[in-house]
């Protein structure tokens, strides 16, 4: 179900922006055809654009073509024909214009997006590369992204690759480190999580 206050603000949006385009065609309707009110339509197509519906945003800008249209039949006779119609069609152009550099900026926000959650590391020294395209080791890439100190250790599987000959006698002497750790984590974790109720 969806929240009532986006709902709300959709409407809002909506009622506004029709709104918007019904005054600028009756102010349209009531100067001359000579005068530049064909760019005031540029409004309800940028108010159209805030809605993050593409289709939202073409109809809008569709709807407004054809009350600029309509604006120019219908209003009183005034200018020059080809400085009306130079006019109308430069009107036109502009929110055309408007409506497609809105979908590129909402494709734009969505790479973004996405990109936002990919983190690029080396494939093989597992080095991180930053925003500014600087390669760092893991730990301090995450020590100054989230002000997390980092320890070192050696886990079980690399104990035994790398120090065969020390394997057996750490994990007869530490064995507690060796044992499957997720379930401890998760219990140590909910243990905590009781104790602060």
């Amino acid at each position: 179900m969806p929240k009532p206050s986006s709902q709300s603000t959709d409407f809002q949006l909506i009622a506004t922006t029709v709104g918007a385009a019904a005054a600028v065609f009756l102010i349209d309707l009531f100067f001359p055809r000579g005068v530049a009110i064909g760019m005031l339509y540029a409004i309800p197509v940028l108010l159209a654009a805030r809605s993050q519906q593409p289709r939202f945003t073409l109809l809008f800008a569709a709807a407004c073509t054809v009350l600029a249209v309509f604006g120019y039949i219908f209003s009183a006779p005034g200018a020059i024909p080809w400085m009306v119609m130079t006019n109308r069609i430069l009107s036109i152009t502009v929110l055309w214009g408007i409506a497609l550099l809105s979908l590129q900026q909402l494709k734009a926000k969505e790479r973004i997006n996405l990109l936002h959650d990919l983190l690029p590391i080396c494939a093989s020294c597992k080095k991180i590369r930053d925003d500014k395209g600087y390669w760092s080791q893991v730990e301090e890439y995450l020590e100054s992204q989230t002000k997390t100190m980092l320890t070192h250790g050696i886990c079980p599987e690399c104990m035994q690759k790398w120090y065969p000959e020390f394997y057996p006698q750490v994990v007869e002497q530490y064995p507690d480190l060796f044992k499957d750790t997720s379930a401890g984590i998760v219990d140590e974790r909910l243990d905590r999580a009781e104790g602060h109720q």
